[in-house]
């Protein structure tokens, strides 16, 4: 052995028995392949991540064979077409290039994969657990996210329908502005990132309003020049708020955007909207959406000074104001996503589920169209939009609930507390619900969970909600 082998063999001993011992010691599992896309090897982590038992020998099988095996046991659940899934990876790796992304496991447990060409022609896997830190972002997430529908409940504290008015009104931004994104429209603006921020950030379009006296904003009548002056100055008073806060959390885009909205969603496509006058593409995108969804939902939503309209009427109204106070464009892909939405009806009303009640009966009609969107949302497999309408049935249902049980007290109802604990499971059940989407980024809910939405809340409404209906006679 000459004087460098030596020199080698001593800086690096048993090289390949070392590396071995050293890839079986970390925690991030890996697979290593050769260039027929065979396994060559794999460390105990690999195995312990993906819950492979220890007696299972992987090395000499095809990669393809191995994604099976995950596959049948419920690996990659959401990943559609379990064929086209092991076709498109394997193809993917015959052109020899990388990829990162992440997959959730059935137990939960999130995992980054890479994958990487190694010049010899093999390849390698890696898996990593960021189950801690995915779930510490998402925490950081919803929690800015609740931080936004705070400021918004602050500043709506005083109309008990406009909490649920702001989160449907950030659905409708936000499938809108998804839409804009499938049909490549305003492409230099909507991508993925804006629209996580422009449907949070419109919850805060009318915070300004906090300014607004109880006897303008309440007022059943129509206003005089005077107060609508005084109406008018909440863009602006809230596009102010906005900024200022932004100064203490310069990073915070769902304030910035926030402010966008606050000031420009009353502003008319042709020029004629306050507080600016601005027209046409002066106007951000942001506040065009929104000015859309603001309105339709004000429409289709019972005010101290109007009833609810029905869809049909607020449809003919936008395609009335498309090009004057609306973007025709933003209208027209607007008006996509209503239709879209009215697709599936899991539950009907019927004059047989009225309690004789004028609010409670209104109450119900709104859950039973919120459940009917969710149902839509599930069909159209639209992620997004399935998590926000589950965030506005656990609002609309705690407002309503807290409504009927006060009425029921009123009304001295002898069953109020097994009445109030139906409530407690109820909305318990679809906070757990909603956990699990979340965390387990689900894809859809499936049939059987919007089946047994559907059934409490028509067996409820026909059931137990009848039981109280002699008691309040007569109550408002």
């Amino acid at each position: 052995m000459n004087d460098s082998a030596t020199l080698e063999s001593a800086q690096y001993p048993a090289t390949r028995d070392g590396l071995a011992e050293a890839l079986q010691a970390i925690d991030q599992g890996y697979l290593w392949l050769d260039d027929k896309l065979t396994v060559r090897g794999n460390n105990q982590a690999y195995c312990k991540l993906l819950r492979l038992e220890d007696d299972h020998q992987l090395i000499g099988q095809p990669y393809w064979d191995v994604l099976k095996l995950l596959l049948k046991r419920g690996e990659f659940f959401d990943s559609g077409d379990d064929v086209s899934f092991i076709a498109e990876s394997l193809r993917s790796m015959r052109r020899r290039e990388s990829r990162r992304f992440e997959r959730v496991r059935p137990n939960g447990t999130v995992l980054r994969i890479a994958t990487a060409p190694l010049p010899s022609g093999g390849y390698v896997h890696t898996c990593l657990d960021i189950t801690h830190e995915s779930r510490a972002l998402e925490d950081i997430r919803r929690n800015a996210k609740a931080t936004v529908v705070a400021m918004a409940n602050f500043s709506e504290h005083r109309d008990t329908y406009a909490g649920i008015h702001v989160l449907r009104v950030a659905r409708l931004v936000g499938q809108t502005a998804w839409q804009l994104y499938r049909r490549g429209l305003f492409p230099a603006i909507v991508d993925e990132d804006f629209i996580d921020q422009v449907s949070t950030a419109s919850i805060l379009h009318d915070v300004g309003k906090i300014a607004t006296p109880d006897r303008i904003l309440f007022k059943a009548g129509p206003l005089t020049e005077e107060e609508r002056t005084s109406v008018k100055l909440h863009a602006a008073a809230g596009a102010k708020m906005l900024r200022q806060a932004s100064l203490m959390v310069p990073d915070s885009r769902y304030l910035q955007v926030g402010a966008e909205i606050a000031l420009t969603h009353h502003e008319w496509f042709d020029g004629t909207g306050y507080p600016q006058g601005l027209a046409g593409e002066d106007i951000p995108i942001s506040g065009r959406i929104c000015a859309l969804a603001d309105v339709f939902d004000t429409l289709t939503s019972r005010r101290p000074y109007k009833t609810p309209w029905s869809t049909e009427r607020a449809v003919m109204q936008v395609h009335r104001q498309a090009g004057s106070q609306f973007d025709p464009l933003v209208a027209e892909v607007f008006l996509e996503v209503v239709q879209r939405c009215e697709t599936v009806s899991l539950v009907q009303w019927s004059e047989a589920m009225s309690v004789g009640h004028l609010h409670i009966d209104e109450q119900h009609r709104i859950l039973i169209d919120t459940i009917n969107q969710l149902a839509s949302a599930e069909s159209q497999s639209d992620r997004p939009a399935i998590a926000m309408i589950i965030d506005e049935l656990i609002s609309y249902t705690a407002f309503h609930f807290n409504f009927e049980e006060q009425l029921m007290e009123d009304a001295g109802y002898p069953e109020l507390e097994s009445h109030r604990r139906t409530h407690q499971g109820f909305v318990k059940r679809v906070q757990e619900l909603r956990e699990e989407f979340i965390y387990y980024r689900r894809r859809q809910l499936g049939e059987r969970i919007l089946g047994v939405l559907r059934d409490w809340l028509r067996e409820h409404i026909l059931g137990e909600d009848q039981a109280y209906r002699p008691y309040i006679g007569g109550l408002e």
